[in-house]
């Protein structure tokens, strides 16, 4: 089971396994990371914005405070799905010119005013969506999560079954895409009389579409509302 930040994982468990059963790959951050104000990821608790999973690296007050506000609009648009990203970048940018954005705190009261009130009043927290952003682009996310679906499916054992958890659309989609393409088996043109390719699928799917949680998980675990389960198995 590999939980959280799972960069390194493949060369760990290649380290040590000659092959695996299977594997759970459980995307989510861990609570006591996101509850934890010194790791700067909560958008309404006061700490550094940091935003590191493995302290290593750019954070996210590097970025807010030295990218150009159209490289944080991208960021907040691609990884977060913000429809205000370049009212929002703009925002930051001007903000940044009185004092550095140092803290969780001040980059939420921030992009709370580049929204309109209509829609400051009706989201949960104006500043969930800039901030998921901001943590994907600060560790890389989604490329460490191709990196490590490949990796770990290499290690897998024949009839070995790959468990993935994901909690959001854009993981999700790496994750379908993933899969998808071990699916695939020959890929000559279909006006070919036989197969030159020798291409064979490498894995059959177990759930044809994701599992979400039960209404009685979501009764005990609320933050589960999001999670998506897919499954395969190697051939």
């Amino acid at each position: 089971v590999i939980e959280g930040d799972f960069k390194d994982a493949p060369e760990l468990l290649s380290g040590r396994c000659s092959g695996l059963d299977g594997a759970l790959l459980d995307l989510g951050v861990s609570s006591h990371q996101l509850d934890d104000p010194e790791r700067g990821f909560s958008h309404s608790a006061e700490g550094l914005l940091d935003m590191r999973m493995s302290q290593k690296g750019m954070s996210a007050a590097e970025i807010v405070n030295s990218w150009q506000w159209q490289a944080i609009a991208d960021i907040l648009r691609d990884y977060g799905e913000e429809p205000y990203a370049a009212a929002i970048a703009k925002r930051i940018e001007r903000a940044r010119q009185q004092q550095p954005i140092e803290t969780t705190t001040q980059l939420s009261e921030i992009v709370a005013s580049a929204l309109p009130p209509a829609v400051r009043r009706k989201a949960k927290h104006p500043a969930k969506k800039t901030f998921m952003a901001l943590r994907i682009a600060v560790n890389d996310e989604l490329a460490t999560l191709q990196k490590g679906l490949e990796g770990i499916f290499s290690l897998l054992n024949p009839g070995g079954r790959f468990c993935v958890i994901s909690f959001h659309s854009l993981e999700d989609r790496v994750v379908k895409r993933y899969f998808n393409s071990l699916f695939v088996g020959c890929t000559c043109p279909p006006d070919y009389p036989v197969c030159v390719c020798g291409g064979k699928p490498k894995a059959k799917a177990i759930t044809k579409k994701p599992r979400t949680a039960s209404e009685q998980e979501l009764e005990l675990n609320r933050r589960s509302r999001s999670a998506k389960l897919r499954i395969i198995e190697k051939i």
